[in-house]
C-alpha cells in the first residue's frame, strides 16, 4: 500500500487532534488541571477515553457523575485557558513528519482538507500558530456540521466542498472514533497512531506516524 498511495487519491483528509498535533496530551493535562482546581478526581483512563469524542459526551459524563449542571462550563473554561497557554508556549505542537507531508502533498497539487470534531475557533488557532493553516484547501469543524464523529458528516462535507468522489479520497485518523466515522462515510482510511497511545487500534491499515506518506 505504501508504494503508490499518494498517486491513488486526489484529496487527503486529515483529522487534527492526535494526528497533526500532540493536543491529546495537552487536552488530558488540561482536564486534570480543571478537575484539580475544582477539588475533583476523575480516573485518567476515563479522561483519555474522551479522545475523538464530542464535547457532548464529556458534558454527559460530568453531569451524570457530579450532578451539577453548571460544572462542565467551569471545567471547560479552565481547560481551554490551559490549552491556549500551551499553544502560546509551544508545548502544543506539530507531530513528526506532519509539515513535510502536508507541504509535499501541496506541492504535488493534491487537495488537502481538515475534518475535525474540534470547534472552529480552537482549530484555526492551532493551525495558524503551528504554521500550517495555509496548506489546507478546506477546513471543516464541529461548527460546520450537525453531527460530529463517529457520524460521517465532516467527511461528507469535505467531499462536497472539494467535489471529490469517495474512491478518490483518503482519510488519515488516529482515534477509533475517527476511523468509525470514515467507515460510516465509506471512505478509505489509515489509522495513524503511535505505539505509546492507548486508543483502540481498529483500522484495517495502521501506521505509527505520518512518514508513510513521504
Amino acid at each position: 500500500m505504501k508504494e503508490n498511495i499518494r498517486d491513488r487519491y486526489e484529496t487527503f483528509i486529515f483529522d487534527m487532534d492526535g494526528l497533526l498535533v500532540n493536543s491529546e496530551d495537552i487536552y488530558l493535562s488540561g482536564w486534570n488541571k480543571a478537575f484539580a482546581a475544582c477539588g475533583l478526581t476523575v480516573d485518567s483512563g476515563i479522561v483519555a477515553s474522551w479522545n475523538g469524542k464530542s464535547a457532548m459526551s464529556c458534558r454527559k459524563y460530568i453531569l451524570e457523575t457530579f450532578h451539577d449542571k453548571n460544572l462542565y462550563e467551569t471545567l471547560y473554561q479552565i481547560r481551554e485557558d490551559y490549552i491556549y497557554e500551551a499553544l502560546e508556549k509551544g508545548e502544543l505542537h506539530l507531530l513528526p513528519y506532519v509539515r513535510e507531508v502536508l507541504a509535499g502533498l501541496k506541492e504535488e497539487g493534491r487537495r488537502i482538507a481538515l475534518a475535525t470534531s474540534c470547534r472552529k475557533k480552537r482549530a484555526l488557532a492551532i493551525l495558524e500558530k503551528t504554521g500550517v493553516f495555509d496548506l489546507f484547501d478546506v477546513i471543516v469543524t464541529a461548527d460546520d456540521v450537525e453531527h460530529v464523529k463517529p457520524a460521517p458528516d465532516v467527511y461528507e462535507k469535505v467531499l462536497a466542498l472539494t467535489d471529490t468522489p469517495k474512491n478518490k479520497a483518503l482519510i488519515l485518523e488516529d482515534s477509533s472514533t475517527g476511523v468509525q466515522a470514515a467507515w460510516n462515510a465509506g471512505i478509505d482510511v489509515v489509522q495513524v497512531i503511535a505505539d505509546n497511545r492507548t486508543d483502540p487500534r481498529i483500522g484495517k491499515t495502521i501506521e505509527k506516524d505520518m512518514s508513510f506518506l513521504l
